[in-house]
């Protein structure tokens, strides 16, 4: 019996892992993975599709569909059958197959396949995997910490940009951070709102500042004399990342405020991919620290340990509603970790437990 070949199109790699485990129990051998891009906008707004091509051998109980596109419609049809007879090395979905019990329960969490494998490469592995899975998890904890504190803790200054794309939630995170500054750090502060090679509209932040009693200026040399304990936070438009020169406007805007910190702002329910071009976005715009928001519409707060652990920008906070004036929250770690391993707890990670 020749071997039954389904395929399905998925948003990440991650996202293919779990349709490899939770509908064909990791049983399925990946034969090829393609790109399928967006046609239209969506070529430029959204990150391109992943066609993936597996096959069940005669030995595998059969499953329910061998043609799954996972409702896509004009997937490209480069990638079938006939020209899928590459195998792809070690791919994600073969190492979720090969994953252990611990390994399988941080996947629940979240985690991503980069993450896991490196807490898998980390020594003392195999220990970790014979604990108790909540002494496991607390382990696991622990180990999260030590990367998290290894991230340089950069300070903001005085001149503080909020770098982001459209819809990212770049504005409104100004403005959490401009309500902590008047009402819990009790500085003063200054809202510059810059335009680049276009306009950056909305009358929304200039209310907001009047309301708070904060100076609000829409050109450099309307910006005061700032005092020793006064800060400057500054807008820019939204900017879609592109490549190389898409920081140019940017760096040149900002170089007359000598802006001391460039905070990037990512909107945390985006698929990985595009997080990950924020984050290159963010290298090249020297970015120094990072905010995530829209944590209010985040299933998996697991996935965010990958962006703050291995991109080494400081996290300021996060933004867990739409409230302009609250939903904020900077115990960055405590926070994510709670929410990956709710029933492990805000001590876990600091608990020391005897080898």
């Amino acid at each position: 019996m020749n071997p039954q070949r389904f395929r399905f199109v998925v948003s990440s790699a991650e996202e293919a892992v779990t349709v490899l485990r939770d509908r064909f129990e990791g049983r399925a051998r990946v034969v090829s993975v393609s790109q399928v891009e967006g046609t239209g906008l969506a070529r430029f707004l959204q990150a391109p599709k992943l066609e993936v091509i597996a096959e069940m051998t005669e030995s595998t109980p059969p499953v329910d569909s061998v043609d799954e596109d996972a409702g896509e419609a004009g997937t490209s049809s480069a990638a079938s059958p006939a020209n899928a007879s590459t195998p792809v090395a070690a791919s994600p979905e073969q190492v979720s197959s090969r994953e252990t019990g611990l390994a399988r329960l941080l996947r629940a969490g979240g985690l991503s396949t980069q993450k896991i494998a490196g807490l898998q490469s980390q020594p003392g592995w195999e220990v970790l995997e014979r604990m108790p899975r909540q002494r496991a998890l607390t382990r696991v904890g622990m180990r999260l910490r030590a990367e998290f504190e290894a991230i340089p803790g950069r300070s903001l200054g005085s001149r503080v940009a909020f770098i982001g794309s459209p819809g990212s939630g770049k504005t409104t995170a100004l403005c959490k951070w401009l309500a902590s500054d008047v009402f819990v750090r009790d500085r003063r502060s200054v809202v510059l709102k810059l335009d680049l090679d276009r306009a950056n509209p909305g009358d929304a932040l200039a209310v907001f500042c009047e309301a708070l009693g904060v100076p609000f200026a829409r050109s450099i040399p309307d910006v005061p004399t700032l005092d020793p304990n006064q800060s400057l936070l500054i807008d820019v438009p939204g900017i879609v990342p592109g490549n190389g020169d898409d920081v140019a406007p940017l760096i040149e805007a900002l170089g007359p405020v000598f802006a001391t910190s460039r905070v990037i702002v990512i909107n945390a329910a985006y698929d990985p991919e595009l997080i990950k071009r924020a984050f290159a976005f963010a290298s090249r715009a020297s970015c120094t620290h990072v905010v995530f928001t829209h944590l209010d519409e985040l299933t998996h707060w697991g996935k965010l340990w990958e962006f703050i652990l291995d991109y080494q920008l400081t996290p300021l906070f996060l933004g867990t509603g739409p409230n302009i004036a609250g939903d904020l929250e900077e115990n960055v770690f405590e926070a994510v970790l709670a929410h990956t391993f709710p029933d492990v707890g805000l001590q876990a990670a600091e608990k020391v437990v005897a080898q």
